[in-house]
């Protein structure tokens, strides 16, 4: 694991392997790369104790953070060789890296893209982000929330608590008023809430109907627990699930996951069907 300070810059020219002037890297420029240090171990023990998988290609490979990305950058990403983290600007977001549930979305973006690979616009764009908040909740698992622990303390005293809701979606508005027009202004739970966006907007809606099949996770999970949960959607995405896969292809994926590991007719079975038709999957 490597860590780089990108020193509030975008030149790569400039990064440096991170290092602090005491051992116990204290200082308030260190928390950054302190965070995205340690949650990217957690992450791979998870996907390493669970599922026996080594590093985000199966692989060992190494896994390379940046820190203090551009000036009070609102994100955190993972382009394909690396995960990135802004400091966030101080009113919505702090350091993006002190979540540990944005450590395990991000590197769980890295995971899909040496398994399925889903193609990043629509429904398969939504599927990407969706199983990136499911393991996000299943490795940071003291709630159904994503981003609760970057919210800036203004933020939170406009009610702004976290980032998604797996547990009821409905709860949190879609904060990008041109993404929020596609819809009724809340992250949707079921398909009667689809927001229909073109390619133009949130390559499709990747960000916001993610919403719908992260509600049918949290449900199954609710049935079976987090354990079987992660180990039915693993499965899914390494073994089923293709580049162009949507909502109906992710579902019969999921089912078929479960009967591999519990047997036809299982309650692990009933379990995710139920979850689906829940949110109007089918």
């Amino acid at each position: 694991m490597f860590t780089f300070d990108s020193k509030n810059d975008w030149d790569s020219n400039n990064d440096a392997l991170y290092v602090g002037n005491s051992a116990a890297f204290i200082g308030d420029y260190d928390r950054a790369a302190v965070d995205a240090h340690y949650n990217s171990e957690r992450v791979y023990e998870y996907f390493k104790n669970e599922h026996g998988r080594n590093s985000l290609d199966g692989e060992g490979m190494a896994i390379n953070s940046y820190v203090h990305m551009g000036t009070d950058y609102n994100n955190a990403f993972w382009n394909g060789r690396y995960m990135a983290y802004g400091d966030g600007d101080g009113e919505f977001f702090i350091s993006l890296s002190a979540g540990l549930d944005v450590a395990a979305h991000e590197m769980t973006h890295g995971v899909i893209t040496h398994t399925a690979n889903l193609a990043y616009r629509n429904q398969s764009g939504a599927l990407n982000e969706s199983f990136a908040d499911v393991f996000g909740v299943l490795v940071d698992d003291g709630d159904w929330e994503m981003g609760e622990d970057i919210m800036a303390p203004a933020a939170k005293a406009d009610g702004v608590t976290r980032l998604r809701s797996l547990s009821n979606p409905n709860t949190v508005v879609v904060s990008n008023p041109q993404r929020a027009a596609y819809g009724s202004g809340v992250y949707p739970a079921h398909m009667d809430e689809y927001y229909d966006m073109p390619l133009s907007v949130d390559n499709g809606g990747v960000h916001v109907n993610s919403s719908i099949t992260n509600h049918a996770a949290y449900l199954i999970g609710q049935e079976l627990g987090r354990e079987k949960l992660g180990k039915i959607y693993y499965r899914a995405l390494t073994v089923y699930l293709t580049s162009n896969s949507d909502f109906s292809d992710a579902r019969q994926a999921i089912v078929q996951s479960a009967i591999d590991l519990y047997g036809e007719g299982s309650g692990e079975e009933s379990a995710v069907n139920a979850g689906f038709d829940a949110v109007g999957i089918y």
